[in-house]
């Protein structure tokens, strides 16, 4: 049997939110452990609407911090992680506070983690 050094990796991955916002990206196979920040538009974000809510510097605001459930993908941690990073940079909405905002106002909001991922699709 000819082997040619491939060995696909299942990755453990997860993500932490606040609220619906994510932050940071986290992924783990056999060798390593991998933990990556998203942009720093994204804790502004969360910022941002915390002031809005109220909620910051409080006990809500720390509640909010969550992380998805675990989820095992095929790849390496490090590949994975850079991946899922650029989905999220690239996919940012300029106008994501404000869509935020509204629907807070309008009391459409869901602030649960991922609940806002599918705005992210390029």
């Amino acid at each position: 049997m000819l082997s040619l050094g491939l060995i696909i990796m299942n990755t453990k991955i997860r993500i932490l939110y606040w609220k619906e916002i994510p932050i940071q990206i986290q992924t783990q196979d056999k060798s390593e452990k991998i933990s990556i920040l998203l942009n720093p538009c994204f804790q502004e974000a969360v910022d941002s609407i915390a002031m809005l809510e109220g909620s910051y510097g409080t006990d809500d605001y720390l509640d909010g911090w969550q992380w998805s459930e675990e989820v095992q993908v095929e790849g390496h941690a490090k590949g994975t992680a850079k991946k899922t990073q650029e989905y999220y940079n690239n996919g940012f909405p300029t106008d994501l506070v404000s869509r935020l905002r509204d629907l807070h106002r309008e009391e459409k909001r869901d602030p649960s983690p991922g609940a806002i991922d599918h705005w992210f699709e390029s």
